[in-house]
Parts: structure tokens; sequence; C-alpha cells
């Protein structure tokens, strides 16, 4: 875990988004963003900008529909996500301590432990991650600044 992020969390009071690293900014998609995007949604990011996607949201993808992992990493490819990222011992050790902060499903409790390990911003719409005292968010679509040069 990067020390910028356990600064932001002694200080952090609540998760509206705005977070502005240095040099890029890295945002982690929610399953319900891919979904929205999926079914032809704009996704528009700043220039320079990092997109992954946990490996638990293949699994939210492929799971209800009966598909093959393959197949779900075949449909973030063909939306130009490549950036899928395990869960591990240390985002599972975060993903507990966030529920211990908010309630939380496990899978949830994950993604949003796998932004903050990442020092990313979660884009997702779901309302109790919107809503986490700790995580940095932001709903769909992602509300640009007017300086924000759209890839």
């Amino acid at each position: 875990m990067s020390s910028s992020y356990s600064a932001w969390v002694a200080d952090s009071t609540h998760s509206s988004i705005v977070h502005e690293p240095d040099v890029s900014t890295t945002f982690l998609l929610d399953t319900n963003v891919l979904i929205d995007v999926v079914r032809g949604k704009t996704l528009q990011v700043p220039r320079n900008s990092n997109i992954m996607v946990s490996s638990l949201s293949l699994v939210e993808l492929a799971a209800p529909n009966h598909m093959d992992v393959s197949v779900a990493e075949a449909i973030l490819s063909s939306i130009g996500i490549s950036d899928v990222v395990s869960v591990s011992r240390g985002i599972a050790t975060l993903a507990t301590e966030l529920r211990k902060v908010q309630p939380l499903d496990v899978i949830d409790a994950c993604i949003a432990a796998t932004a903050c390990f990442h020092d990313a911003i979660l884009v997702t719409n779901d309302g109790k991650l919107l809503r986490h005292p700790v995580v940095m968010t932001s709903p769909f679509p992602i509300h640009l600044g007017i300086e924000d040069e759209i890839e």
C-alpha cells in the first residue's frame, strides 16, 4: 500500500471524489460500470489515465450470464481494458478493515480494497460504496472538469 493512501485514510471524513494524484489518475471500474459500458454507455476518462478492474468483476460479469471467464475477458478487451488485478493478501486484509468501517458484501469490499490498495478512484454506481467514508469514489459517468483532456 502506498504511503499517500495511508495519509489520506487518516484525514478522510467522506468519500465524494476528488482525489488528484501527482502524475496520472488511476480508475478502478466496478462491475456495474462495466455492465453499463458493455451496454453502450461511453467511458470518458482524462488523458493518461490508467483503467483497471478487479478479477472479481470477471466473476460477477461471467457468473450470472453463465459464460466462461475467457468470454468476460474478451468483453473487457473489446472495450479497451487489459489491466485485471488479482486479489492479494494485502487487498484481502484491507477488505476486512473496510467491512469493519461500513457493512459491505465481501466482493464489494474486495473491489473497493483493490482501488484503495492501488491508490485508484473507484468508479461505481453502488450507493454503499459511494458513501463509504474511506474509499475514494466517483459515480459513473465520470464527471470531468473543463481542464481535463478527454481521451
